[in-house]
């Protein structure tokens, strides 16, 4: 009792207050006191006091000691003990059954102060007993919630191997319920040598429960605790079947990774963010002429380079990582071996975590020297062809001109006149060959050039180039020399009639127009001329020229539109090239 007691006294009478106060201050008890008289008094006492004990007369005018005890017990339970004047040996034993810790009569208050201390004492022992049985609920309850709550296993086994309890985790990883496994032997789930690995050698580890069609593996921690004499078995397991499957199948991937590395068929190699081999493949040591060892984390990717091609992957690396998507995923480089042989590789780089990257190269040398002899057979075969052209044109300028001597030798115009237009047809044809020599392409022209220079011609050919305008509006049109012969031809004939005829006066202008229309193309040439004769009939014509015109446009798969005064609409397709032997 080393702290102050509170001590609430109840008793009408203050001379027996003061005997009761006197009689503990005496045995040298330290306290403070409160006396209460009646019941709104002692209900305020217990309230705003706070007693550590209570000392109460048996009778009161207003009150009695019983009704204070229901009050105590029913609010605090501290120790009350009746100190009365006169109590009868069957009423003290009822109020001790009722809670009352002790008597003491009035006429021997000499045993007050024992009687307070040993109940003082018994109360303090009882409220220690109190709090460890409730600190034992408290650590029963919270272990039977970690207990029941835990997400692992947990069994409690006794020393054979049987069942005494499991939580629900280790219930359902049983696929079970609860009665069902509690008093059965874990022998029904798991195999001999695990057993006595657990509960002979007490040994954790892998254990494996026939649960299921493929089993299920429990990690298991076994603790032996001791139960005062009872040996108990305590297991924790934790649920690594999806684990141990995931690390077999990564395992399995890993082998399949191996296998697909080093049979790719390519030269394989995985560089670090510093350029450093990690690893090669088969492939790239037999071409490097190194052995692993000396390649993996000894050497880098540019070692292997071709000076030529140095630089270039150096800024693909550095590029790479700061960023990634801007540098090709594929790329041509140049490679050298140990023993100097070269190589041209094809090579696809994929970036990998952790700022490496994968590189497969794929030789090919041999499909690079293929491709420089194909290069070289088509600017010998390109230079041939246009030597070709070349040659044509020459021997059609050759006949052009002896048309032009022959007609300068006749004195008959109408003759002369053929000549001059056998001359011109030579001429629009001599010209596209001239065209294709002189082209990057020679496989076709560019129609609008082609067109231009062909009218220029036929307007300085008639004398009419300062007097007669040409008006030329054609797209950017490339055609091949099978379609664009007949074009020139068509041409040629249109405006030759439009020129010799159109113009009387020696004054107007001559439209020629080519656009495309998806796959097909329109032409129109027409004039502002007299226009057509009148007697004309455009579906039945006998003159040379407009039967070469339609003869022309049959060849290119087109259609013939003549609309009045005077105009000319085809619209063709480009013929594709038939061989011819």
């Amino acid at each position: 009792m080393a702290d102050r007691v509170k001590v609430l006294i109840l008793e009408d009478v203050p001379i027996d207050a003061e005997l009761i106060v006197r009689e503990l201050k005496r045995d040298g008890i330290e306290f403070d006191h409160v006396t209460a008289d009646d019941e709104d008094s002692f209900r305020r006492a217990l309230d705003e006091f706070k007693p550590d004990i209570v000392l109460a007369d048996h009778s009161l005018p207003s009150f009695d000691g019983v009704s204070a005890l229901k009050i105590v017990k029913e609010k605090n339970d501290i120790p009350f003990i009746f100190v009365s004047g006169k109590i009868g040996e069957e009423f003290a034993v009822e109020m001790l059954k009722a809670g009352a810790t002790d008597y003491v009569l009035k006429s021997n208050l000499s045993k007050l102060p024992l009687a307070v201390r040993r109940a003082l004492d018994e109360a303090a022992e009882e409220r220690k007993i109190k709090e460890a049985q409730r600190a034992l609920e408290e650590s029963e309850r919270k272990y039977r919630a970690l207990f029941e709550k835990s997400g692992n296993p947990i069994f409690i086994c006794a020393t054979d191997g049987t069942v005494l309890d499991v939580n629900p985790a280790a219930a359902g990883f049983l696929k079970s319920f609860h009665e069902d496994i509690t008093g059965k032997n874990l022998r029904e789930w798991v195999r001999e040598d695990d057993f006595r690995k657990l509960f002979t050698h007490g040994e954790s580890g892998l254990v494996k429960f026939n649960v299921g069609l493929r089993g299920r593996l429990l990690d298991v921690s076994m603790t032996a605790v001791d139960m005062g004499g009872e040996k108990i078995i305590y297991l924790l397991g934790k649920d690594v079947t999806y684990q141990k499957h995931i690390e077999k199948e990564l395992k399995s991937r890993k082998e399949e990774y191996r296998v697909i590395f080093e049979n790719t068929g390519t030269l394989t190699l995985i560089c670090g963010s510093d350029m450093v081999i990690e690893l090669v493949n088969g492939a790239f040591e037999s071409f490097s002429g190194y052995s692993r060892g000396e390649i993996q984390g000894q050497m880098k990717l540019t070692d292997f380079v071709d000076p030529s091609d140095r630089g270039r992957i150096e800024a693909y690396h550095k590029l790479r990582l700061l960023k990634p998507d801007a540098i090709p995923r594929n790329f041509e480089v140049r490679l050298q071996s140990r023993r100097g042989d070269e190589g041209n590789f094809f090579a696809t780089m994929v970036t990998l975590p952790g700022e490496k990257c994968l590189i497969s190269l794929m030789d090919i040398t041999k499909k690079k020297m293929v491709e420089e002899r194909l290069r070289k057979s088509l600017r010998e075969k390109e230079l041939l062809l246009r030597e070709i052209h070349h040659r044509v044109k020459n021997n059609l300028q050759i006949i052009s001109t002896l048309l032009m001597l022959q007609a300068s030798t006749t004195s008959d115009p109408r003759l002369e006149e053929l000549y001059r237009e056998s001359q011109h047809r030579i001429d629009a044809i001599s010209l596209i060959h001239e065209k294709l020599y002189e082209s990057r392409d020679v496989s076709s022209i560019n129609l609008r050039d082609y067109i231009k220079t062909l009218i220029g011609d036929l307007l300085e050919s008639y004398g009419t180039g300062k007097r007669v305008n040409a008006r030329v509006k054609v797209e950017d049109i490339r055609l091949n020399i099978e379609t664009a012969i007949p074009c020139g031809l068509i041409i040629n004939e249109l405006v030759s009639n439009s020129l010799k005829y159109a113009f009387p006066d020696g004054e107007g202008e001559v439209t020629v127009e080519v656009k495309r229309r998806g796959d097909c193309y329109r032409m129109l040439i027409s004039d502002d001329g007299v226009g057509l004769p009148e007697d004309l009939d455009p579906e039945r014509v006998n003159t040379l020229g407009l039967r070469i015109v339609k003869n022309l446009v049959e060849q290119i798969n087109g259609e013939l539109e003549i609309k009045r005064p005077a105009e000319f609409i085809i619209t063709f397709t480009e013929v594709e090239y038939h061989r011819r032997f």
